[in-house]
């Protein structure tokens, strides 16, 4: 048995252009072809182009004269690419994203330590995880800010869970109409994890704004996202906003909040979110939704690392919130897309029997959750699953010495450096040698005559005549 050694990325830079010569250097052969195929793609691609331009050139412009512009310039420099395909790289990977994902906040005297801990269900089609690997996990640090956990690729996105002041945050993608221009989901995300150490002061980040909306080309529709913050103090809200609007609402005295796809403090009827009867996919989230409500609620006060795994793998649906849009079921009738906490693709044969192919693709890229994670800032630990939750063992990663931060670990977690999973190594003999043992070529002989047996069956029911 050998552990795999998976070394932490830390994009590192005295100034925002050696920040972004950092992140490409860091991101490694496989995203930073990614990066390129990304920017080469969009030009065959009209229409894609077209949305994908307009996010760049706006984003140019509202970047020009700032240090953020310098920090895209020298990542586009490091690639060799001009600065506006680089970031139409970007502007394509951000609006990939699909409306999914599940999150969770828990604080005293809803944990069973009272420290505070968000949690994140990423569901994502698989396709993300080719280019994000086992471990999606690097440290973004620009000389004079806080340095950060960031979740994502350096390349081409790193969304900040988890500052050395002890500020958290998990996010999940919301559709609307209210847009207009303004920073993205993922730079107010940034600029907070920079420059903030409370939820207090990532609300004036968000607040200030300008807030933007992503066009999403993977679903045609405009999102942004719903944020879960926490901090070392134990503060506890949840953020949702469109372009023109705002809320916080915290958590109160019960010291939890979840959090889908949907807005449920933010008024409808100035976001423009839809309801189920008019996106369909959001019949699943507000059955995630109503099901972690329920789950924290009935583990509150215990809940802690093995109770938040039991929380995230969970597949029961709640539809309790359904029947004012026609929906009436019990839990143990035949599942919703979409409707489960720990994603899966429930109905993907169910769609392709019906002859509905597009239905079934869907299920598939939407109910998915490729990786999850629980942070907890007071001992600076990150707990990672590798896909599904419900059959992919949790590891805990500390971060403390990465953020420069002196914090008790979690017992038994892992330095970052040697996050990893054992593995069997087993030695490989080739077939044909003549130094084969007697259980090789016992072995072998027999693979052989199977080989034989069959392609004489197939050549018979093939050519009867022969």
């Amino acid at each position: 048995m050998t552990k795999e050694h998976l070394p932490l990325k830390v994009v590192r830079g005295r100034n925002r252009y050696e920040l972004g010569v950092s992140e490409a250097e860091a991101a490694g052969p496989g995203a930073r072809a990614m990066t390129r195929w990304l920017s080469r793609s969009m030009r065959h691609d009209p229409d894609a182009l077209d949305t994908v331009l307009r996010a760049a050139r706006t984003r140019v412009e509202q970047l020009a004269g700032t240090e953020h512009l310098a920090e895209l310039e020298g990542f586009a420099a490091t690639l060799g690419l001009d600065t506006h395909d680089a970031l139409c790289a970007r502007v394509a990977a951000e609006s990939c994203a699909r409306l999914a994902c599940t999150n969770f906040g828990a604080v005293g005297p809803a944990t069973a330590d009272g420290e505070p801990m968000v949690s994140w269900n990423f569901d994502v089609p698989p396709v993300f995880r080719l280019f994000m690997g086992r471990f999606p996990l690097f440290v973004r640090h620009l000389e004079g800010t806080n340095p950060y956990v960031c979740f994502g690729v350096p390349a081409l996105f790193g969304i900040g869970i988890m500052n050395a002041a002890g500020l958290c945050c998990v996010v999940n993608a919301v559709p609307m109409t209210d847009a207009g221009d303004g920073l993205s989901p993922f730079e107010l995300n940034n600029t907070a994890m920079e420059t903030c150490a409370t939820v207090d002061g990532a609300e004036e980040v968000f607040n200030r704004g300008p807030r933007g909306v992503i066009s999403a080309l993977a679903s045609g529709v405009l999102m942004n996202w719903n944020t879960i913050w926490t901090d070392a103090a134990g503060s506890l809200s949840v953020f949702e906003y469109s372009h023109s609007h705002f809320h916080r609402r915290r958590a109160g005295d019960e010291g939890i909040m979840a959090s889908t796809n949907h807005h449920q403090f933010l008024d409808s009827a100035l976001s423009g979110c839809p309801d189920p009867t008019v996106l369909d996919w959001l019949h699943g989230s507000r059955s995630r939704l109503a099901r972690m409500w329920a789950l924290l609620r009935g583990f509150h006060g215990r809940i802690d690392p093995a109770h938040a795994k039991m929380i995230v793998s969970d597949h029961v649906p709640d539809y309790s919130t359904l029947s004012d849009f026609g929906i009436r079921r019990e839990w143990w009738e035949e599942k919703l897309d979409d409707c489960t906490i720990c994603a899966h693709a429930w109905n993907f044969r169910k769609h392709l029997r019906e002859g509905h192919p597009g239905k079934a693709l869907e299920e598939a890229e939407v109910s998915w959750t490729v990786y999850s994670l629980q942070v907890q800032p007071a001992n600076m630990t990150v707990w990672l699953t590798d896909g599904h939750p419900c059959r992919n063992p949790t590891t805990p990663v500390y971060f403390g010495s990465a953020l420069g931060v002196d914090a008790e670990p979690f017992p038994g977690a892992l330095p970052r450096a040697l996050c990893g999973r054992e593995r069997v190594q087993s030695g490989r003999r080739g077939l044909f040698r003549r130094d084969m043992g007697p259980v090789d070529t016992a072995m072998s002989g027999a693979w052989m005559g199977f080989i034989r047996a069959t392609e004489g069956y197939a050549r018979k029911k093939l050519n009867p005549h022969a």
